[in-house]
């Protein structure tokens, strides 16, 4: 066996270096193996056995030093290895381990100055590190711009306005149209307008604006009608033409008398006068039925204007007290209980003060036709918003002597007036009205419905509600208008069928008491659709299939809130990924409207978010299907439609 004097701390042995490893072979040992557990003790010790401590004992001195770092573990371990009968012995170095200061070392420094003022601020500032973390965090909170539902929609909105005519639906009694009251809610119609209830001359024209038509009834009539369609949670609308009065008005007598208060109640010229001595009138202004727009007045000696009849002369609201005059008017209604107001001709208010001639328009027709002159001094003027600003403010800020309010679900709620106008207003009138805030509610734009027959077609009806659903947020759609009716100009079939295509449109339509009963079971199921979400903030979208069918869509998209939060939240820089999405548990709603003669069968399948399968909910009374049923439940890409003929389709909306 070959040996040699093992030195641990460079591990050579006979002079060679190597891996520290000893290995030996041994007879086997007795049974008595104290001295064989002695050498390994010494060992252990780094003193093989016999050898002489020729250091001096400076080795021991310094594994007792040593152990001092570590007191619990040797810097060397053996190990025992058995291998093909032979032991071989391992001897590692043990990597030496650090403790942390004892109690009494950390004592020392609990009471140093230095210390003492580095805890005192480490402290102080982690606690107002985290105050600062929480301010922060709460005026994020705070900042942050509110995702808010949509704006509740008014009552004017969530129902269709019926006018009830005087001739056609009084019966010269103001209680039959209590009775109606019942029959109109059995349609889900809360908005009713009363039309013509001013009291007027037998030639036209106020003659009290504050009182009614005595044919009619009494104020205490039209009071009681208003309470009872309160209770009914019903309102009452009239619709007043403040533009002119008759000429058997006090007013206009007074002034005829040059009476101080009321002397410029009205529009008065003197003459212009010829070489020869004849009188003309002072411009070549024009009246809506044709000739001049002046009419002499020998009594006082000038010309009073008149756009329409000579006995209906125009009020002057250049003078101010002529419109504080029509809004005490409007506050007397008010005050009786009326829920707004639709005013009519109010695109004749004002004049031009200087009375300059019109210019002449390119329209070929003859010299005295309304159509022969350019009407830029005489109609549409903005100067009409600053008056219809003054009287929309009083109707807001009016109250009835209960004031206005309303029990619903056991809670009062405050209603708001409505302020709308009766004729169609051009975009750019619109815009000069709205140019600091809303100045009309519903506003209208229908001539396209108003002078339709039955030939109109898809296309036409696409472009009129796309032009006029693009400029403003929720328009009123008259489909009758002020000459002929809807009834008058087309077949009764088809004119429910308009109708009732009109119904879930964005918007308001105003009709007539016919229209509302000829179709009586589809007009309250559509009628009633508009309370639905879906209706109320949805989405629109219209396009014409095979040329014939027009079409639109209502889906209540989940972008409303996002987009309203990504325009606020632009101003922290923070984006917002815009999603266009259904919101689960709103149906969609289709409406289409077979123009042509020919029935079609329509594949609605390639409309965006359309489901492969649509549920009808209503149709017009000259709708049919093959068959003597009409079914409920069809493919979306195969749905028959019956000429002039509308049907109402529900869908589950596709992400």
């Amino acid at each position: 066996m070959e040996s040699g004097r093992l030195n641990l701390d460079s591990v050579e042995a006979n002079g060679n270096t190597k891996e520290t490893v000893v290995v030996a072979t041994y007879k086997a040992l007795p049974d008595d193996d104290g001295a064989v557990q002695s050498k390994v003790e010494n060992i252990a010790m780094g003193k093989p056995e016999n050898e002489t401590d020729v250091d001096g004992g400076v080795r021991e001195k310094m594994l007792k030093e040593e152990s001092k770092i570590s007191p619990t573990k040797d810097t060397t371990e053996v190990k025992f290895i058995s291998e093909n009968g032979d032991t071989k012995i391992d001897i590692e170095t043990v990597k030496q381990a650090l403790s942390g200061m004892g109690k009494e070392e950390l004592m020392k420094f609990v009471n140093d100055p230095f210390w003492i003022r580095l805890r005192w601020f480490l402290f102080i500032a982690f606690w107002l590190l985290w105050v600062a973390m929480l301010g922060g965090a709460i005026a994020i909170v705070a900042m942050a711009p509110k995702c808010t539902a949509p704006k509740p929609k008014e009552w004017w909105e969530k129902s269709v306005i019926v006018r009830l005519d005087p001739v056609e639906t009084y019966n010269h009694d103001m209680k039959s149209v209590e009775d109606l009251l019942d029959t109109l809610k059995e349609q889900n119609i809360d908005a009713i307008s009363l039309a013509s209830m001013i009291k007027e001359s037998p030639t036209g024209g106020a003659v009290d604006f504050k009182n009614i038509r005595p044919e009619f009834g009494t104020i205490s009539d039209l009071e009681a009608l208003i309470k009872a369609a309160k209770g009914k949670e019903q309102y009452i609308i009239l619709e007043i033409d403040p533009s002119h009065t008759s000429t058997e008005h006090p007013w206009f007598k007074r002034s005829i008398e040059r009476e101080e208060a009321f002397s410029s109640y009205y529009v008065w010229a003197d003459p212009k006068v010829t070489s020869d001595g004849r009188r003309n009138p002072p411009n070549n202004w024009l009246s809506v039925y044709g000739g001049s727009a002046w009419e002499w007045n020998e009594q006082r000696g000038q010309y009073y204007l008149h756009q329409f009849n000579i006995t209906q002369p125009e009020l002057n609201y250049n003078n101010s007290a002529v419109i504080t005059e029509f809004s005490d008017i409007l506050s007397h209604w008010l005050k009786l209980g009326i829920s707004g107001f639709r005013l009519a001709n109010t695109q004749y208010l004002t004049e031009d003060p200087n009375l300059h001639d019109e210019f002449r328009s390119t329209i070929p027709t003859e010299a005295d036709n309304y159509d022969s002159l350019i009407h830029a001094y005489t109609r549409d003027r903005p100067e009409n918003a600053a008056v219809l600003t003054k009287w929309q403010e009083r109707v807001r800020n009016e109250t009835d002597n209960k004031g206005f309010f309303l029990k619903q679900d056991s809670i009062t709620k405050y209603m708001s007036r409505l302020f709308a106008l009766q004729d169609d207003i051009g975009t750019d009138i619109l815009q000069v009205y709205n140019e600091k805030k809303r100045l009309i509610d519903l506003p209208q734009n229908s001539q396209f419905l108003t002078t339709a027959d039955s030939s109109i077609n898809a296309t036409t009806l696409q472009r009129g509600f796309s032009h006029w659903l693009n400029f403003t947020s929720w328009p009123a759609w008259d489909i009758n208008g002020k000459k002929l009716s809807l009834r008058e100009r087309m077949p009764a079939d088809i004119a429910d069928s308009l109708t009732l295509m009109t119904l879930l449109l964005r918007g308001t339509p105003v009709l007539l008491i016919n229209d509302t009963l000829s179709a009586k079971d589809a007009f309250a199921t559509l009628s009633k659709a508009r309370q639905s979400l879906t209706f109320l903030h949805g989405e629109t979208m219209l396009r014409t299939i095979n040329g014939s069918v027009f079409v639109y869509t209502r889906i209540k998209l989940s972008n409303y809130s996002i987009d309203l939060c990504q325009k606020k939240f632009n101003q922290f820089t923070i984006a917002i990924n815009h999603l266009n999405y259904p919101l689960s548990g709103n149906p969609g709603y289709l409406v289409a409207y077979q123009s042509a003669e020919e029935p079609i069968v329509a594949d609605f399948s390639t409309i965006p978010q359309m489901s492969e399968e649509v549920n009808v909910v209503a149709y017009s009374p000259n709708y049919a299907q093959d068959g003597d049923t009409i079914k409920t439940k069809l493919p979306s890409n195969k749905v028959p439609i019956s000429g002039k003929s509308t049907i109402v389709l529900t869908f589950v909306p596709k992400n």
